[in-house]
């Protein structure tokens, strides 16, 4: 299970702005985030996370 609020705090923390956190109910455990105005899956947010700390 996805802690979301620390994942959420990692993205601010790597300097994105996340508006929104939805739970996907179709999907358990899914969820969407709204980041830097762009919705992403939490696969994209994850990735987008992962490129940030390999720069």
């Amino acid at each position: 299970m996805v802690d979301i609020d620390l994942f959420v705090q990692a993205l601010r923390n790597a300097g994105h702005t996340v508006d929104h956190v939805f739970s996907v109910p179709e999907n358990a455990g899914g969820y969407e985030l709204t980041i830097d105005g762009n919705t992403l899956n939490l696969e994209q947010a994850r990735a987008l996370l992962e490129q940030d700390e390999a720069k």
